[in-house]
């Protein structure tokens, strides 16, 4: 005998199957359409090639400015050196400044919870759930955010992590580990001289995702940030070959990003510096793969080189995503033009294939063209078959390897008059919303590096209101020990 619904069972099931055939009917959100559309008018003229993933895919990254207390007195920090006496700012402003994000970004849009560290300052100013509730709002009207962080905080304190996992819905979270960091307990940065001193911080963190994991059923992932500088340089490989060795660590850590060292903020910079093309070879060496630069462009490819791998969970076999060919190149710029909009991520799992399902309804002729192409491939050999099998069965994974290029501060302060310089800023696919003369800007973090962080911190320092509220509070122990550790003293 069949059991009747309840009316709420009833509302429930025309909900899911109204979001089903918006999804089919919409398979790329009008509005992200919209955005994106101008966004790829807005670009230099020279940057809108086939390859260009802004404007067709992403207007940009987004990033709220957040609490500036950091506890770490790294060499290469790009924040100015009053940071640590500003006050947090109001849970309201940051909601203010994530519905500014959202504006300029569209639905799906990524947003980096960032400041200094705003782990280590909600953390000990004993406002946690303002940081919960930040990351909350962030996926509540769209957004999808991740947390910066040198994970310090997290590792001493799991409750915290697992409280942002659950009541924040935190997922994605950039973790800062490389030997420019002093500050981290247990490795002094005058005694770590190999970044493989600092493959056990790495392995903790691991085993930390994967408790939590346990415990919540979260789906939570990090991402590596790593500044390389002359001192590191010749370890990026060992890095890469660490992560690449189990394919598990790579189902936990899905993003590596390195980061030539810029001279800006407060950065003790190299006397040879670590440029973009020795890093992109390093990358290359450590991955073992001859990986293609320039085989997407994120805005400007001076800024951002990108490559993705796919990964066999079952063998550890490894292989470049997208082959270098000119064939392939072709087909994905007419994906990105005919579907580069088409996004999951801020999705329910229910509407997923009836989003597909509309983008291939509306291209027939590109769908068919892919599965043509892709059978090529295969059959010629670019494309192993026995990871594509493995892709089918869900026993593969990507896995992405990135380098993003910032800017020295004197060389911003000169765009007015340096075309490149000017193009660079012009095409940023990492700006945050900042209010300027009451209007809100997208500003690129080169541009806050430069200048906007230091005009930003000292009006916070005047707004008598934040200050009353609490604030960070340092124990002696630790301000000792940062002392001790401080490279600059």
């Amino acid at each position: 005998m069949r059991r009747t619904l309840s009316a709420s069972e009833r509302n429930g099931r025309i909900i899911r199957w109204r979001a089903r055939w918006d999804a089919f009917r919409n398979s790329i959100d009008p509005e992200k359409a919209r955005i994106l559309r101008e966004r790829w008018n807005s670009l230099p003229r020279e940057l809108r090639t086939p390859n260009q993933i802004s404007g067709r895919h992403l207007t940009h990254c987004g990033f709220i400015l957040g609490a500036s207390y950091c506890s770490f007195h790294c060499t290469h920090c790009y924040l100015p050196k009053n940071t640590n006496r500003v006050p947090i700012p109001s849970l309201g402003e940051m909601k203010e400044q994530i519905d500014a994000n959202r504006r300029f970004q569209g639905p799906g849009g990524g947003l980096q919870v960032t400041g200094g560290d705003v782990a280590d300052s909600y953390w000990k100013s004993g406002r946690t759930d303002e940081l919960a509730e930040i990351i909350r709002y962030a996926y509540q009207v769209g957004l999808v955010p991740m947390l910066m962080t040198h994970g310090q905080t997290l590792l001493e304190h799991p409750q915290l992590l697992e409280r942002l996992v659950v009541d924040g819905g935190l997922r994605q979270i950039s973790v800062h580990i490389d030997l420019t960091q002093a500050g981290r307990r247990g490795y002094p940065i005058k005694r770590v001289k190999r970044e493989s001193d600092l493959h056990p911080v790495r392995e903790a963190f691991t085993r930390l995702a994967r408790e939590v994991r346990g415990r919540t059923g979260a789906s939570l992932e990090y991402a590596l940030s790593f500044t390389v500088t002359e001192k590191n340089i010749d370890d990026v490989p060992e890095v890469i070959r660490w992560y690449l060795a189990d394919p598990e660590r790579t189902r936990v850590w899905r993003m590596l990003t390195f980061q030539p060292e810029a001279d800006t903020g407060r950065t003790i910079f190299s006397e040879q510096r670590a440029t973009p093309e020795r890093v992109w070879e390093k990358i290359c060496e450590g991955a073992g793969l001859m990986l293609e630069r320039y085989a997407t462009n994120f805005g400007h490819p001076d800024c951002n080189s990108w490559a993705s791998i796919l990964i066999s969970r079952r063998t550890g076999k490894y292989v470049s995503l997208l082959p270098t060919d000119m064939g392939t190149k072709r087909l994905l710029g007419k994906i990105l033009q005919k579907i580069g909009g088409l996004s999951f991520v801020t999705d329910p799992a229910c509407t997923a294939p009836w989003r597909i399902a509309g983008a291939v309804g509306r291209h027939p002729g590109l769908a068919g063209r892919l599965l043509f192409h892709l059978g090529g491939l295969i059959a010629c050999g670019r494309v192993p078959w026995d990871i594509v099998v493995d892709l089918v069965k869900g026993e593969a994974h990507t896995f992405g390897i990135g380098m993003h290029n910032f800017i020295d501060a004197k060389q911003v302060a000169r765009a007015g008059s340096d075309p490149l310089i000017r193009a660079r800023l012009e095409a940023c696919v990492f700006k945050g919303a900042v209010k300027e003369n009451g209007e809100w800007c997208a500003v690129p973090m080169c541009r806050m590096n430069q200048q906007k962080w230091g005009a930003i911190y000292e009006q916070r320092l005047r707004d008598q209101a934040l200050i009353r509220e609490r604030q960070v509070v340092e124990t002696s122990s630790a301000q000792l020990q940062a002392s001790e550790e401080n490279p600059r003293e």
